[in-house]
């Protein structure tokens, strides 16, 4: 790690990610304000990914895929984009690695739901379209668009187990109602049917 990423590491917002970026070069303030109007710009557009008959730059794909990370530490601006450079076997056993220790440090849980584990495994796939796309730029197309159907897909998902557990929460509530009411009328049943059966004992 860098002297400039050793700095940045203290920043909150300075979040270390699975997918390779390039050193943190300075920027001064007024590039950062028109950097963070230009993203703004770009996320009301709404980001489509490039037809694949259609030429467009290595740099070009990935930086419209994977944004220019930007962060202000102690009034020093920097800015880290996306790495173009492919990785050797020795940097993919690294990487497996760096999933594993990172699993360990997050305290992710190894089944089940785990919004840790998700992002991990989320920034892992993310790398692997990089290094694709650097090889291999219309195939780092295709994996962009499965990518992004698998996040609209697991969103639903999301969206109809929160429903389905809001249902659930308010069909017990009813039923706890109902059960309260139930135990009410059978008391009182159960007193008037004393009470006659001590009118029969007492004729």
């Amino acid at each position: 790690m860098s002297q400039t990423e050793e700095i940045l590491k203290k920043n909150p917002k300075f979040m270390p990610t699975l997918v390779r970026y390039e050193e943190p070069i300075e920027i001064n303030e007024e590039e950062m304000q028109l950097e963070m109007q230009e993203q703004v710009l770009n996320q009301k557009k709404k980001q489509q990914l490039q037809p694949l008959d259609q030429k467009w730059s290595i740099d070009e794909i990935l930086n419209k895929f994977f944004p220019p990370r930007r962060f202000e530490h102690e009034r020093h601006f920097f800015k880290q984009i996306v790495s173009v450079n492919d990785v050797k076997r020795d940097e993919l056993n690294q990487l497996e690695e760096d999933l594993k220790e990172r699993l360990i440090e997050r305290q992710a849980r190894k089944s089940g739901i785990c919004p840790i584990r998700e992002d991990l495994h989320s920034q892992l796939f993310e790398e692997i379209i990089r290094q694709s796309a650097v090889k291999c730029p219309e195939r780092g197309l295709l994996l962009m668009r499965v990518y992004d159907n698998l996040k609209l897909t697991f969103a639903a998902y999301q969206t109809l187990y929160a429903e389905s557990v809001v249902f659930g929460n308010r069909k017990a509530a009813e039923s706890e109602i109902g059960k309260s009411e139930q135990d009410s009328k059978i008391a009182k049943y159960d007193k008037k049917k004393i009470h006659l059966e001590n009118q029969i004992i007492g004729e």
